[in-house]
């Protein structure tokens, strides 16, 4: 049995029930029945309780829910987390690391894997190792893209989505070479930390890790820092497994980039939000 209920605590109100799918969907006459069976360890049951009658063996301890910030306040966090291109070469503090984990560990998953992983890279030398890799892979990319042959392969084989991932990314490579030419950094920008989400292949797994990075990029913003997704690196990493690249990031055995950013403290701060592509509600 994963969970107990305290019937001295209990005041019958089933908010638990309502709040378990398995019991509202499912067909199990009871909370406990459901649980014994199938439970995912969600937590649901206990979060929603207001007498603490739940002991479930899935949920070692609890905190209280405080208020959450109004609807202006969390507009303007949203409109202050935007790309960063640019960074000082500051280090990413122990206690910025510690609330990126806290912000990972409240993101939601598909059937509550919580099976994304946290990779900080930090080392100067693996940094390099990583933008050098990147430069010669988007040089591949680029040759790639200029044969009809290859580009006809890519369209017949890869997901419409990488191809044209391919073709974006190798576009712009000229403009990256030139600017490594003149000692920029047009890869990794700057930042002094790389923050890869990893886990094992599974059905949500690419799902649950951007949902997680985008809770991270939140928390940045909080905390005056930013920060910027690698959408080529995890290409690299996924579907063309460049080994130049994984040999850089020396992933554990079975574990997959799902989601790459760097992050750190932007050289320029937002001071206004451009205008936005206005977006239209469908009712049906």
């Amino acid at each position: 049995m994963k969970l107990t209920i305290d019937q001295d605590k209990c005041i019958h109100c089933h908010l638990c029930e309502k709040a378990c799918f398995l019991t509202r969907f499912c067909g199990f006459d009871s909370l406990e029945g459901a649980a014994e069976q199938y439970c995912i360890d969600c937590g649901h049951c206990v979060a929603v309780c207001p007498r603490q009658a739940i002991t479930h063996s899935g949920v070692k301890s609890t905190e209280p829910v405080g208020p959450v910030p109004g609807e202006a306040e969390v507009l303007n966090l949203l409109m202050k987390t935007r790309s960063v291109r640019h960074f000082k070469p500051d280090p990413v503090s122990r206690e910025t690391w510690n609330a990126l984990r806290r912000a990972a560990e409240y993101s939601q998953s598909g059937l509550n894997a919580q099976s994304i992983g946290l990779t900080a890279v930090e080392d100067p030398d693996t940094l390099s190792s990583v933008r050098k890799a990147l430069l010669r892979m988007y040089d591949k990319l680029e040759r790639m893209a200029g044969s009809p042959v290859t580009r006809f392969l890519g369209r017949l084989f890869m997901a419409p989505q990488d191809y044209e991932a391919v073709l974006s990314e190798s576009s712009t490579q000229p403009l990256r070479r030139r600017a490594a030419e003149r000692g920029e950094d047009p890869v990794l920008y700057g930042a002094p930390a790389l923050l890869l989400l990893t886990g094992p292949a599974s059905q949500t797994a690419r799902e649950d890790a951007t949902v997680l990075s985008q809770n991270v990029m939140l928390a940045l913003t909080a905390r005056g820092l930013g920060s910027c997704y690698m959408g080529g690196l995890v290409l690299g990493c996924r579907v063309f497994k460049y080994k130049p690249l994984l040999r850089a990031l020396d992933l554990p055995k079975g574990q997959a980039v799902h989601q790459a950013l760097v992050l750190g403290t932007p050289t320029v701060q937002l001071k206004r939000m451009p205008e936005r592509k206005q977006r239209e509600i469908r009712f049906l």
